[in-house]
């Protein structure tokens, strides 16, 4: 009797590891090239606050800073040009890039605003990346990166103004270039992106020679001096928060 009851035991334990095993299986819904298991609730929110290209590299620490931070339980903002009011789009394309915006809410908002190139620029200079904000403030401006297939590389060129903030970054050699930039802002406003590229080489000092302003380039950069008229104006994209 003893004996007929350990096995009924030890077939118990065994049923239970197969149903927790497939229940962790089935829970994975994606396995990112580094290895890394998405659930499907995670996997459609890095891609769309981000890009896929980001998650394809995503490493463990950035994993595990997404996992630990409370950004999957925020409202993720993300609109196609259908469900937007006239005049707005929280995207923007042309022949050669498309540039996005979204935002994670709750009591403040993490917005993400992404430069994706769909061709290799021939002109690798110091391109701007920022945000005008309208009826929000900035809390933190927390990174803007240029990933390609070389790596990613944080730039640091920040300029900040009471309405806005913007960084210039130094497009690197490779391919499959990505522009990203993050920022944390109150909410209750409108949040306006934009990505100039340089046509010419520019040093990082005229890169800079810009206000924030609604009547710039892509809502965001009015350039002046030596930078006026070096920039491509390529439209913005914004999104209320």
């Amino acid at each position: 009797m003893r004996k007929k009851l350990i096995r009924i035991i030890l077939l118990i334990i065994t049923l239970m590891g197969i149903s927790l095993n497939t229940y962790a299986k089935d829970s994975v819904y994606y396995t990112t090239p580094k290895g890394i298991e998405l659930t499907k609730e995670e996997y459609n929110f890095l891609v769309n606050f981000y890009w896929q290209g980001y998650v394809d590299n995503m490493s463990e620490e950035q994993y595990e800073e997404f996992a630990n931070s409370d950004l999957l339980s925020r409202k993720l903002i993300v609109k196609t040009s259908e469900d937007n009011e006239p005049n707005r789009s929280p995207t923007h394309t042309t022949p050669s890039k498309h540039l996005k915006i979204s935002a994670a809410c709750s009591t403040n908002c993490t917005v993400s605003i992404v430069a994706t190139w769909t061709v290799n620029p021939s002109i690798r200079s110091y391109d701007t990346i920022g945000a005008y904000l309208s009826g929000v403030s900035l809390i933190s401006a927390n990174q803007t990166t240029v990933s390609s297939s070389n790596g990613t590389t944080f730039f640091y060129n920040w300029k900040s103004t009471y309405n806005g903030v913007g960084n210039s970054v130094l497009l690197p050699s490779g391919t499959n270039l990505v522009v990203n930039q993050i920022l944390t802002t109150t909410t209750g406003g409108i949040i306006y992106g934009s990505y100039q590229h340089a046509t010419q080489n520019v040093t990082l000092l005229v890169s800079k020679q810009y206000n924030i302003s609604l009547g710039g380039y892509g809502n965001v950069f009015a350039f002046y001096g030596n930078a006026y008229g070096v920039y491509d104006g390529m439209g913005g994209v914004d999104l209320y928060v």
